[in-house]
Order: C-alpha cells, then sequence, then structure tokens
C-alpha cells in the first residue's frame, strides 16, 4: 500500500503544473501513533527556495487529485513541505545534483582500508564531513567519492586542545552505498 501511494504521488508530481517550478525530492506514507502521514517533500526546479505558497499550491492541487481518485481507504494527514537545508541525499540524482557540495556522511561500520598512503582502519571513523565529488554506478551498486579532512591525532587529544595544522591531512574516499547509512547536506552559516 505504501510504495503504490508513493508511486502514484510521484505520478501527479510530475503532472504538476510547468509554471510551478516544482519536483518531487521525496514521498513517504507512514504511520505514526494511530495516524498515518503522507509526507511529500518538494524542491523547486529553478534554484529558488521552496516557499510556503509552493507547499500551499502543491497541498491544493495534491489533495484535489487524490480526492478524485480516492487510493488511499483509511484516513491520513497531507503534509506538503521543503526537504529542508539539511536533505537527506536517497535516490541517484539526489548525489548527482549535489557534487561539489559539503555533505555529512554517516557509515554502518568504521572506515577501513587505505586511502592517499593512510591506513583507517584504527581510526574508528564512523562520520564525517567533506565535499561529494563524484557519484556513479558500479554494476549493481553506486559509488560515491568524498574529499575530507582525517585529524591524524584525535584519539590522543584531550578536549579543548588546540589542533596543529600538521595533524590534519586531507584524503580521497570512494565508497560503496552499501557502506553508507546517511548522507545529508551539510548546513554551512557563512
Amino acid at each position: 500500500m505504501a510504495n503504490g501511494t508513493v508511486n502514484l504521488v510521484e505520478e501527479l508530481i510530475a503532472k504538476v503544473p510547468e509554471d510551478f517550478h516544482i519536483r518531487l525530492w521525496d514521498c513517504e506514507f507512514t504511520k505514526e501513533g494511530r495516524e498515518r502521514y503522507l509526507k511529500v517533500f518538494i524542491d523547486r526546479t529553478d534554484g529558488e527556495y521552496v516557499s510556503t505558497d509552493d507547499c500551499e499550491k502543491v497541498s491544493v492541487y495534491l489533495s484535489d487529485e487524490l480526492d478524485k481518485l480516492d487510493p488511499i481507504a483509511e484516513n491520513y494527514y497531507l503534509m506538503v513541505s521543503s526537504p529542508g537545508m539539511d536533505r537527506e541525499l536517497k535516490k541517484p540524482w539526489h548525489y548527482e545534483a549535489s557534487i561539489g557540495k559539503e555533505v555529512e556522511v554517516s557509515l554502518y561500520a568504521p572506515l577501513s582500508g587505505e586511502y592517499d598512503g593512510l591506513d583507517l582502519k584504527n581510526f574508528g571513523i564512523r562520520s564525517f564531513t567533506g565535499i561529494l565529488t563524484s557519484f556513479a554506478e558500479d554494476g549493481e551498486d553506486y559509488k560515491a567519492g568524498f574529499d575530507t579532512v582525517i585529524d591524524l591525532k584525535k584519539k590522543n587529544r584531550k578536549p579543548g586542545a588546540r589542533i596543529s595544522p600538521q595533524a590534519l591531512k586531507e584524503i580521497s574516499i570512494e565508497l560503496s552505498l552499501k557502506e553508507i547509512s546517511k548522507v545529508n547536506l551539510a548546513v554551512k552559516f557563512d
């Protein structure tokens, strides 16, 4: 049921009038407690930020279309919003659209292996922030490349201690999506 609903919303968003400048980022049909929620996350195709007016237009459009089709038997709440500045990258096109941007990466297991001549097995790195540099299909999986900075002395450093530039090493990492539990755009405040 949930997959069918998500597929239907994808089809309906694809038919949104072109002057809305909207595309679907993600869609979830979930149950929280006794309530069901159809959560629709939209993005703008013209580079602008999603406004409350955009959410309202899409909400009215989807509500009208879903009322006509009546595909969902139980009561639910329709929620339309932006995926946020720290949006999660889930689909291949999310990664492709985010190349060159700073991301936060969480892994299922600590990094191991050698990257740029540095063996990361003993560092215990399960998450890092870096620049997404590449994304490509690799057989039945995908690989994503990242440039990040590793603190070589982190294990021995006392909290609040200054970090010497010599203790930092820039490395490039390529990971299978099967190794990654979550990737979000990093929120930067300049």
